[in-house]
């Protein structure tokens, strides 16, 4: 797990702008640091090395092929190493790092060899015999890649303080902070809370000619970039393509019984987990208080050898409403663990909110994400770099409450009303066939709560017209469930997610593994129908069912629970002051995003107890803590001056 960045064009010649780059994102890559450039082409590669597989210094990077003529730099986890290069026993390999398998397989396969790596990746990868920066993000875009044009070079970096370090200015995107404040939707798309600055898609692969870009400087003016073009690559010097595409995948529904999906999805998810074990340093499981990582956790205590304590990190609160400490009891082991739980207090917050907002370059989600920005600390502080955690299941088996109408809707159109009537009787939220009828057809983002979380009376005027309609995403699937899972693992859940925790655990130099999200495992579960994911009223219902000779019924049937911190009660009591003081300063009136004196209103409706959400308070928050740190510079904590 690494950090990475180049340049590619005529800003590649400065070797003290590559070395910026990736010296402030040191906290990714914080044993090693790696600068190479082409002698005789525009091109410069940086790269931060976590040593993870095999520590030697020979893993270092960027790295060259043997003849040198390919450069690699590279941050994330090829899980399937070692089986890759049993396959490529050719290549003369000079470590035992999946990077190098990398660079064997493009040897053999070219840019198509992404189709065959299992794991986490963001790589750029520069061929100099074709004269080609060749780049690519992982099948869910769990590691990042970011990128933009300046000053007629190609900028990328992991993060986007590093392409900031290269002298890109910091400027807000104002299409995204509308979108974000008028319709609660962020990570969605490729677009960057920075203007300019570009996100590559997940499952996308970019090709740069940088010969093609010297043919063409003479015919652009100083500060003309050229576009983003998606085809053959005589279109243009800059070609973006998909390598994979889920739903052209799974497009079909393949009937299994329960029996059979429930045998396939362990093997699949065995099978996620066993790769993800590989590590040449300490390893850990994040432990929450639910189902997904409670099945995770007690598939590694099967597969780890030995009869060492596994190290489990649990992120809580003193109010005992939202502790999940004692959690853990309930599920059974086989090996002993050694178990850590990270408190947060309100006098944390603001602190690590400030710190937060420097790592995460976004909004994030609140106190839930700070808890776990502090989890990461603890696991940095009691030696474990590699951390395991559940995200996805949700997603991929319809975790979320909100999606059963969907489901509803397709039983109703497949004209199965018995069926229907029993879902119905079954679901705790009491919906009717009328509900059904009327469909769940909206496309749109829903908060996991079903709460009113947006308030866009408290924005300035002109914020909504900057945002435009809100957005409407892709329905590729010939079912409404399906359509609406795709739709949060794709835009509206997963893809944020996946931002925050890359970047709480980089922050602390901590790797960050998702088996669920083995792209094997996704592929299976989008082939299954939805009465194997919703049934009797119950989410997740194939790994319930999965689970049901591993895990307690206290565990594994337990409801999933909307609300997890106690951010709500927080805004209200402790930091509600701070809170007060931020929307009468000067500097958020002059934002010109938010009403302070609607603003003000609102939050005094909330603090008597009406809504029970405080999503739309944080993104005030947001605005404020993002446009302190990257627009005026203040790295103080909310709270401090205004």
């Amino acid at each position: 797990m690494c950090g990475i960045a180049g340049l590619a064009g005529p800003l590649a010649r400065d070797e003290a702008r590559l070395r910026a780059m990736t010296d402030v994102q040191r906290h990714r890559g914080p044993d090693a640091a790696g600068h190479w450039h082409d002698d005789t082409r525009p091109v410069a590669l940086g790269h931060r090395r976590l040593s993870i597989i095999d520590l030697s210094p020979e893993g270092r990077q960027p790295m060259a092929s043997p003849e040198g003529d390919l450069q690699l730099t590279f941050n994330g986890e090829i899980y399937n190493y070692l089986e890759l290069s049993a396959e490529l026993r050719d290549y003369p390999y000079r470590t035992r790092t999946d990077s190098e398998v990398i660079l064997a397989a493009y040897r053999a396969w070219g840019e198509r060899c992404v189709e065959r790596f299992v794991g986490m990746f963001a790589f750029a990868l520069w061929d100099a015999r074709r004269s080609v920066l060749f780049c690519a993000r992982d099948r869910l875009g769990i590691k990042p890649f970011h990128w933009t044009w300046h000053r007629r070079s190609f900028v990328f970096a992991s993060e986007i303080k590093g392409i900031l370090a290269a002298g890109v200015p910091a400027q807000p995107d104002e299409t995204s902070w509308a979108t974000y404040l008028t319709h609660g939707l962020y990570d969605h798309s490729e677009r960057t809370f920075f203007e300019g600055i570009r996100s590559l898609s997940p499952g996308h692969a970019l090709s740069l000619n940088v010969g093609a870009m010297a043919a063409l400087e003479g015919d652009l003016e100083p500060e003309e970039p050229w576009g983003v073009r998606s085809g053959s690559s005589d279109q243009g010097p800059l070609v973006i393509r998909p390598f994979w595409d889920l739903p052209s995948l799974t497009r079909d529904i393949v009937p299994m019984s329960d029996g059979e999906a429930e045998d396939a999805f362990l093997a699949a998810f065995q099978e996620a987990v066993r790769l993800r074990l590989r590590s040449d340093v300490p390893l850990g499981v994040n432990l929450s208080g639910g189902l997904d990582s409670a099945s995770l956790m007690t598939m590694v205590d099967g597969l780890v050898a030995g009869d060492e304590a596994l190290q489990t990190f649990t992120a809580s609160f003193d109010d005992p409403r939202y502790d999940e400490a004692d959690f853990a009891a309930a599920v059974p082991h086989r090996h002993p663990w050694a178990r850590h739980v990270q408190r947060l207090s309100p006098g944390d917050v603001w602190p690590l909110a400030a710190e937060m907002t420097w790592h995460q370059e976004a909004p994030f989600g609140g106190i839930a994400t700070i808890a776990y920005h502090a989890l990461h600390a603890k696991a940095r502080s009691e030696g474990v770099t590699v951390l395991l955690e559940g995200q996805g299941v949700d997603e991929m088996l319809a975790g979320y409450r909100y999606v059963a109408p969907h489901h509803h809707r397709d039983l109703l159109e497949a004209g199965d009303e018995d069926l229907l009537r029993r879902e119905l009787r079954a679901d705790p939220d009491g919906e009717d066939v009328a509900t059904a009828r009327l469909g769940a057809g909206s496309g749109g983002a829903v908060y996991q709560d079903g709460t009113s979380h947006l308030r866009p009376a408290a924005l300035c005027r002109n914020v909504a017209d900057k945002a435009g309609p809100e957005p409407t995403f892709a329905r590729p699937y010939g079912d409404h469930l399906r359509n609406a899972l795709w739709r949060d693992l794709r835009h509206t859940k997963l893809p944020r997610v996946l931002r925050m925790n890359d970047r709480l655990s980089m922050a602390h130099s901590r790797e960050l593994r998702e088996p669920y999200l083995d792209h094997r495992v996704v592929e299976l579960a989008f082939r299954l129908s939805g009465d194997q994911k919703l049934r009797a009223g119950r989410t997740k219902e194939l790994l319930r069912r999965a689970m049901k000779k591993r895990l307690p019924d206290e565990v594994r049937t337990a409801t999933k629970r909307a609300v997890v911190t106690p951010q709500r009660e927080w805004l209200r009591g402790p930091l509600g002051e701070d809170v007060d003081r931020m929307l009468a300063s000067p500097r958020f009136a002059a934002r010109g995003w938010v009403s302070p004196e609607v603003a003000r209103t609102e939050l005094a409706v909330f603090r008597a107890g009406e809504g029970g959400n405080a999503f739309f308070i944080w993104q005030w928050v947001s605005v404020e803590l993002w446009h302190r740190r990257f627009v005026d510079g203040d790295a103080g904590p909310l709270g401090g001056r205004d």
